[in-house]
């Protein structure tokens, strides 16, 4: 046998091995990155669909209402139900823009929700919380927050909020008692 050959062979191998190993090791980080990425926003859908369901309970029976304690000022059971529903909608364009919704979507949104009474009233009693939680929570999180702060910035340049009342125009008299 020639031993010298066998170990010009071997040092050959083992060259393109290492860097198939190197490419095959990183492969597996970049694998264990995305689970963990997964990972994060299973957990972040799970907190949410939790969320959604405690508030749908509470929207069902009155009486639980107060377990959430209570408002940072007095307000009626329907203002409270429908903070509730903006928080809901807040919270799923904050989950969206995590996942790479753009500024100018989450801004425009944001801003007409603002426009309305409910919105305005919402963001003037929550809109600190919500400095706080996305300050824990990321770069991608605190941008969020800052867009949310200039929708709320455009829209009350454009006025005072408009009342909720006034979002639809009244329904035309039915003649058909089906409808």
């Amino acid at each position: 046998m020639d031993w010298a050959l066998l170990g010009e062979i071997s040092q050959t191998y083992a060259a393109v091995s290492v860097p198939l190993t190197a490419v095959a090791l990183l492969g597996a980080i970049a694998s264990l990155g995305h689970q963990a990425r997964q990972a994060h926003i299973s957990h972040l859908e799970s907190s949410r669909s939790t969320q959604q369901a405690l508030l749908l309970r509470a929207f069902e029976d009155p009486a639980l209402l107060v377990c959430w304690g209570p408002h940072p000022y007095p307000i009626t059971r329907e203002r409270w139900r429908q903070f509730s529903y903006v928080n809901m909608i807040v919270g799923f364009w904050h989950s969206e823009y995590k996942l790479g919704r753009s500024d100018d979507t989450v801004l425009t949104l944001a801003k007409r929700l603002f426009r309305g009474d409910v919105g305005y009233e919402y963001w003037l009693a929550w809109g600190p919380a919500w400095e706080k939680t996305t300050n824990e929570g990321g770069r991608k999180s605190r941008r969020f927050y800052r867009v949310m702060e200039a929708a709320f910035a455009a829209a009350e340049a454009e006025g005072p909020p408009l009342p909720s009342a006034e979002f639809f125009t009244p329904d035309p008299a039915r003649t058909d008692p089906r409808l």
